[in-house]
């Protein structure tokens, strides 16, 4: 278990673009994603309401972490 702490504190925030609307996304890349590309607040939100967590998480990763990342 502290190792899994250790990468996820280790894993860089980075500015990536989203790949639903290609503006800026806050977060951290996705393995399921292309490089570079994330999921923003806004997207993560509307896409949200369609899409059930099991198909968010398997898309887009863990809120809070890969997307919707606190400043």
């Amino acid at each position: 278990m502290e190792k899994q702490v250790e990468i996820i504190q280790s894993t860089p925030i980075r500015q990536l673009t989203c790949c639903c609307c290609g503006q800026s996304a806050r977060g951290r890349q996705w393995y399921n994603r292309d490089k570079g590309y994330g999921l923003c607040s806004k997207c993560a939100e509307w896409i949200g309401k369609r899409e059930s967590a099991t198909e968010m998480y398997s898309n887009y990763g863990m809120p809070g972490f890969h997307y919707n990342v606190p400043a």
